[in-house]
């Protein structure tokens, strides 16, 4: 009887990518599912990988019920990632036909097979943000405005039915903002830093969950192989949040740069944040900048507790925010990117 293959959807990736290396490097076999159209660079650097590795890979659009069930022919575990995974400039149907309806499909397409285990990855960012700096546990839902963080809130509810209704053994892994070594989108941060220019706002004493893309690896797979994990929810984060001030510093570090923190007053961040806010309705593109963002950079809104993954997985984050900035720093440097 040959070996039960598993699936990882969204596997060309930022994380699906570090979760494929990391699966692939126990010898077990790994398939990995790619959308037909690319979100990050990423996607095509980590396809050519696969390509030249002989990986076994197939395309398939999660919007497609028809397209899915080949993808899962001798599977016994799933990784679902694949989805909109932040905040972008697409309109609000591609959202929820993705994150939710995409979801559903994919569902539906494992109640025909026989699975050890789907580990469905959602985001914290359905719980909202802190309104008082208390970090969030995995009931303490807030209201929530932006259809990414609602698309996701239905999409983990889909999955969590299917094992409520279904039987289907379901895991639900929630990660706040990821870094490491080929995410593309938190390039913006690090060049910031590099061009000498990050606005810190109230001294930089804000908290903020920022994880190391091995320690979500390592959560991953812990949902996946700990039974008590089914049926259950958890919050990840390495482990502790940190001031913005103490980020920026350990960037400062590893990029060898001796200038000053750059110190802006709050009310010129929201009338930066506005002006960018119109600028981007006006020329179609998504703000970089924003009052929201001027917001998180000023209070204890980004926080998570991860006590429970802790305590019920054995999540023992293992990259410390120095280490796992060195590492960041040097791919991005390796790759022309700083």
């Amino acid at each position: 009887m040959s070996e039960k293959v598993t699936l990882v959807t969204g596997g060309t990736g930022f994380i699906g990518g570090h979760l494929v290396d990391h699966l692939v490097s126990t010898g077990r076999p790994v398939r990995i599912m790619a959308q037909p159209q690319r979100i990050d660079e990423i996607e095509d650097h980590n396809l050519k990988r696969y390509k030249e590795q002989h990986q076994d890979v197939v395309v398939c659009d999660l919007r497609d019920a028809a397209t899915i069930p080949p993808a899962l022919e001798g599977v016994d575990c799933v990784y679902h990632l694949a989805a909109i995974s932040r905040p972008m400039d697409v309109d609000k149907k591609t959202y929820y036909d993705i994150n939710v309806d995409g979801t559903r499909n994919l569902m539906e397409a494992c109640r025909e097979v026989e699975l050890r285990r789907l580990v469905h990855v959602s985001t914290v960012s359905v719980l909202g943000v802190s309104p008082d700096g208390r970090p969030l546990k995995e009931d303490d839902f807030q209201h929530e405005t932006m259809d990414y963080g609602l698309s996701k809130r239905e999409g983990e509810r889909v999955a969590l039915r299917y094992h409520a209704e279904h039987g289907l053994p379901v895991a639900v892994i929630r990660p706040p903002l990821m870094y490491g070594p080929g995410c593309i989108v938190r390039s913006v941060m690090f060049r910031a830093v590099n061009a000498g220019f990050f606005p810190l706002f109230g001294g930089g004493h804000a908290r903020m969950e920022l994880c190391y893309v091995e320690n979500l690896v390592q959560a991953l797979t812990l949902a996946e192989t700990n039974d008590r994990a089914v049926g259950d929810v958890f919050n990840i984060t390495d482990g502790q949040s940190y001031e913005i001030r103490e980020v920026i510093r350990a960037i400062q570090k590893h990029l060898e740069k001796k200038h000053l923190l750059t110190w802006m007053p709050l009310p010129l961040a929201y009338v930066m944040g506005y002006a960018m806010e119109l600028a981007a309705k006006v020329f179609g593109f998504y703000p970089p900048f924003s009052r929201t963002a001027a917001a998180w950079l000023s209070r204890d809104m980004n926080v998570y507790d991860c006590a429970k993954a802790k305590q019920v997985l054995g999540y023992a984050p293992a990259v410390s925010l120095d280490e796992g900035v060195r590492r960041t720093v040097a791919w991005y440097k390796e790759y022309g990117i700083l």
